[in-house]
């Protein structure tokens, strides 16, 4: 039986391997400017109800795992290269953090960018990315999933890693390993319309 100084031993443990696990979500300030944020969120794009990935490989529509609309941003569109250089900022910042740590991190390419529109009521439910399929682009498995976040003047949409809530602001990015360790969803929006853009290095 654990004594009440072997309890605390056993907590202050818990809490180091906690904060050595958590040291590997990235999460920065200022990445996208205010200007892209806005450009971005009043192009009339034609948004489609999104679809998620089962273990098949296919792609189905769902409310019970995700309600929100996406558009992907592809190299023919005007936005690509701003996100592109958003991604080549975040994923040095990350590789200097993974090598104070004694890791390597190498990332070679990225896939397309998805723009995720939630509306009232919408949400993402709990999961682990694993793209090798995802939407019939054939990528790879991913290495890191970046998060770029375009707005905060909504209510409700708490982004949620490994039961970890962020505080996020307009212009954040995040960035994570793309496994089963770091589970991820977004609450419901209960006002507003939270958008975000995510992307996956390979």
């Amino acid at each position: 039986m654990f004594s009440t100084k072997n309890m605390h031993s056993v907590q202050n443990e818990q809490s180091i391997e906690m904060q050595n696990y958590y040291r590997w979500i990235g999460h920065y300030k200022n990445i996208v400017s205010d200007s892209l944020c806005d450009n971005i969120i009043s192009t009339d794009f034609n948004y489609a109800e999104s679809t998620y990935s089962n273990h098949g490989g296919l792609s189905k529509h769902s409310k019970e795992r995700v309600k929100m609309d996406e558009i992907w941003i592809r190299k023919n569109n005007n936005f690509y290269n701003d996100l592109v250089e958003c991604t080549k900022v975040i994923s040095k910042k990350y590789y200097e953090e993974i090598k104070k740590n004694k890791r390597d991190f190498v990332a070679h390419r990225h896939t397309d960018f998805r723009v995720n529109k939630y509306e009232k009521g919408g949400f993402m439910s709990l999961h682990c990315d694993n793209i090798h399929h995802s939407h019939g682009q054939k990528y790879g498995y991913p290495l890191a999933t970046v998060l770029l976040f375009l707005n905060d003047d909504f209510k409700g949409g708490e982004f949620i890693v490994s039961e970890l809530q962020l505080n996020i602001k307009k212009g954040d990015a995040v960035i994570f390993p793309s496994n089963f360790m770091f589970p991820h969803e977004v609450k419901e929006v209960k006002s507003g319309t939270r958008w975000s853009i995510v992307t996956w290095l390979m």
